[in-house]
């Protein structure tokens, strides 16, 4: 079938799509994980050692493992949450995204790695209309809420500038 509407980190070459969010993704790991403690820092070679945890694809056409670094050891799943979840419990090392960790890491649970580069990267959600000339008004009322929830989250006003 197909979408009216859709929600993707790339934009299909027949379409056309609006930013809906960009998400800081951090390299982070359990407070107590040895890559914490390694008293310098954390290369590649360091990172291929260990378990990564990845979030699986859901994705039938592309599939693509986002942040694998082709690790030895890893560990795909299916979401955020049990990414978090995993790493929040000491095992291996993810790039989650910075919203949804943020008390995990003000709480002392999860630190950022102390990687030489790459700790961290930025990743965009593109809203996408799946034939934009025929979406209705309930389409367009649901791109209108996605848009409001997804600027205030990252604190914007819809249609806004980012606050100073």
């Amino acid at each position: 079938g197909r979408a009216d509407l859709a929600i993707a980190a790339h934009v299909p070459a027949d379409h056309l799509g609006d930013i809906l969010i960009e998400l800081e993704f951090l390299a982070v790991t359990h407070a107590a994980h040895p890559l914490q403690h390694l008293g310098r820092k954390v290369t590649l070679s360091d990172l291929e050692q260990e378990l990564q945890v990845v979030i699986r694809d859901s994705g039938v056409l592309h599939k693509r493992d986002m942040g694998w670094l082709g690790a030895e050891h890893r560990w795909s799943v299916s979401s955020m949450e049990t990414a978090t979840a995993a790493v929040s419990n000491g095992l291996g090392y993810a790039w989650l995204p910075r919203h949804q960790i943020r008390g995990l890491l003000a709480g002392g649970v999860l630190r950022p790695l102390p990687l030489r580069e790459g700790g961290r990267y930025k990743g965009v959600l593109y809203l996408i209309y799946g034939r934009a000339r025929q979406a209705g008004p309930a389409t367009r009322q649901l791109a209108e809420l996605l848009h409001a929830v997804c600027a205030e989250s990252a604190g914007r006003v819809p249609g806004g500038d980012p606050p100073p």
